[in-house]
């Protein structure tokens, strides 16, 4: 008898996309990075002490011992794509998509990228007398781009088109009954895990020190990181919670600053439900999200979700505690409307 239980199938191909996501993003990166080293080693005792390590407008104008590169390989050659690659699997663990397959394919390409600048940077400055001006780096960086690009484009196409199936509906969890002239309100927050707005607050608070200290010492360019840093900040403080309402006139949500918000009257709801939500398999990631199916959402977690059909547009969701009741108080409201005989014609 044929096994129709589509899980095995499915774990299958979850294993499948985090063993080739795992070759593109440190198998690959690993090969690039040693094959790299090994020519840049052995280019060392032959270059003069210093070499130009940063370019600027008016052309080279930093120097320092030429091993510099070495550790620039190892670090953006290798370290950033390792930090892809484990900032990926713990925040997608047993959920899968195209941000997934995205970042593998940007962690080779940014092997790639740091190899060709390493070794670049070097090879325009081989043959050159101690003193001599140094050659621009834009044939450099243009190379850097194109073997991303390329060694990029190949770690996607190598990496499976898998994606975690969605969630699935859920039941409301008791029956809601709205009477005849009562006007029942439902208020629900939907906030990020205290998890990542911790380290969105460290990540912030970095930044703030950063620019600090770059206005301190008087930085070209420090203001420009402190204003950034602001509109982080509010960018942070615009996303990290929401509040939604349900009520007889329709469907709300919006930011404790007050934007972004969605209003939806009743007469543009077709219908709503409970469903599951994977934030990484459908929505590549967490945040105000557009779906491959073309569904718009707040999704600040993984988790039940009221997910609102419209008349004439994509389906609009939010992920929040207690959506069953939510949905199925909207959904209520929707079913009385339509229930509700037509105002009689008014003419002659």
């Amino acid at each position: 008898m044929t096994s129709t239980d589509p899980r095995p199938r499915s774990a299958t191909s979850l294993r499948r996309a985090r063993l080739l996501f795992l070759l593109v993003a440190l198998v690959v990166p690993a090969i690039v990075v040693a094959v790299a080293a090994v020519v840049l080693v052995g280019w060392l005792p032959g270059l003069s002490e210093p070499v130009a390590t940063h370019w600027g407008v008016g052309g080279a104008d930093g120097f320092g011992p030429a091993s510099t590169y070495l550790w620039l390989l190892v670090g953006i050659g290798f370290g950033v794509p390792l930090l892809m690659a484990v900032t990926t699997l713990v925040s997608a663990r047993d959920q899968w998509g195209a941000a997934a397959r995205l970042m593998g394919a940007l962690a080779a390409g940014m092997s790639a990228f740091a190899a060709v600048m390493s070794l670049g940077s070097l090879w325009i400055q081989r043959d050159l007398a101690p003193g001599a001006e140094v050659p621009g780096i834009g044939g450099v960086m243009g190379l850097g781009l194109a073997g991303l690009v390329v060694l990029g484009g190949l770690a996607w196409v190598i990496q499976p088109r898998y994606r975690t199936p969605d969630g699935g509906v859920l039941a409301p969890r008791r029956d809601v009954r709205v009477g005849a002239g009562e006007r029942v309100v439902w208020l629900a927050t939907a906030t990020m895990p205290r998890a990542i707005l911790l380290l969105l607050a460290l990540v912030l608070a970095g930044m703030v020190a950063l620019a600090s200290v770059l206005i301190a010492t008087g930085v070209a360019g420090g203001w420009i990181v402190a204003v950034v840093v602001v509109v982080v900040a509010l960018a942070i403080a615009a996303t990290a919670s929401y509040r939604v309402s349900i009520t007889p006139e329709g469907f709300a949500a919006r930011s404790l600053l007050g934007r972004p918000r969605v209003d939806i009257p009743l007469d543009e709801v077709a219908g709503a439900r409970a469903i599951e939500v994977s934030p990484v398999g459908e929505f590549g990631g967490w945040g105000w999200r557009i779906s491959v199916d073309g569904r718009t959402g707040i999704v600040t977690r993984r988790g039940p979700a009221i997910e609102v059909s419209r008349r004439e547009r994509k389906p609009f969701l939010v992920t929040v505690d207690g959506a069953e009741e939510g949905a199925a108080l909207l959904q209520t409201y929707v079913d009385r409307g339509a229930e509700a005989p037509a105002p009689p014609a008014v003419g002659p």
